[in-house]
């Protein structure tokens, strides 16, 4: 009997020393572990950021100068890139008898070196500007002046576009348009007017501020 005893204190010890702090052990690592889709972190149990998707689709429009209006269709890609083409214009506007009107047609590329919304952003593309006019010689003669300006230009710029989860996207952005290549057209030869040539190969040729003042649109 003696010995059934001091075998029962020993096996108790061995329980009290082994088994119950590796018991501890396992409860505490199961503790620190999240659970399967619970958003947590294993280190210290933060909401863990969500992976950025993919491939992000979605259009947005917006106002600002020298395009009034745009809109654009863009692909974003695992939040880093994103690629779009814009169509931008100016509806026929008449100011001082002068009718205008603009249109642009480019491509756009976005890089987020942060992966947040700030961006780094250069547009390129094609750019028609048209007036039209009458230019009245003395009391009775009127003759029509029509005049294009085509010109393929580059667009460097810096911006924020932000993003909801939901898809909702906000922009702004500012840069400056600079011309590569210009050609002007006119119904009345312009070398007849130098004053008149020189300002519109000024107009022409000028870099140009560009401003983005809202883009608002979905991404999804």
């Amino acid at each position: 009997m003696r010995l059934d005893a001091r075998a029962r204190r020993w096996a108790a010890l061995v329980i009290a020393l082994v088994i119950i702090p590796w018991c501890r052990t396992v409860r505490a690592d199961g503790a620190d572990r999240p659970a399967a889709g619970d958003g947590r972190t294993s280190a210290e149990g933060a909401p863990a950021e969500p992976a950025p998707d993919p491939l992000r689709i979605g259009a947005i429009g917006g106002v600002g100068f020298p395009q009034p209006l745009a809109i654009e269709g863009i692909v974003v890609l695992s939040g880093v890139v994103a690629l779009g083409v814009e169509y931008g214009a100016l509806p026929s506007t008449t100011i001082s008898g002068v009718e205008a009107s603009l249109w642009s047609l480019s491509g756009d590329a976005r890089v987020f070196p942060f992966r947040g919304a700030f961006f780094i952003g250069l547009r390129a593309g094609h750019q028609h500007v048209a007036a039209s006019t009458r230019i009245v010689l003395g009391s009775i003669i009127s003759i029509p002046e029509a005049l294009t300006i085509d010109s393929w230009f580059v667009n460097p710029r810096l911006g924020f576009l932000w993003t909801s989860r939901l898809g909702l996207a906000f922009g702004v952005d500012a840069g400056v348009e600079i011309p590569m290549s210009t050609a002007i057209s006119s119904t009345l030869p312009l070398a007849l007017l130098p004053p008149a040539q020189d300002t519109v190969n000024a107009i022409a040729n000028a870099v140009v501020p560009t401003v983005d003042i809202l883009r608002i649109g979905l991404i999804l």
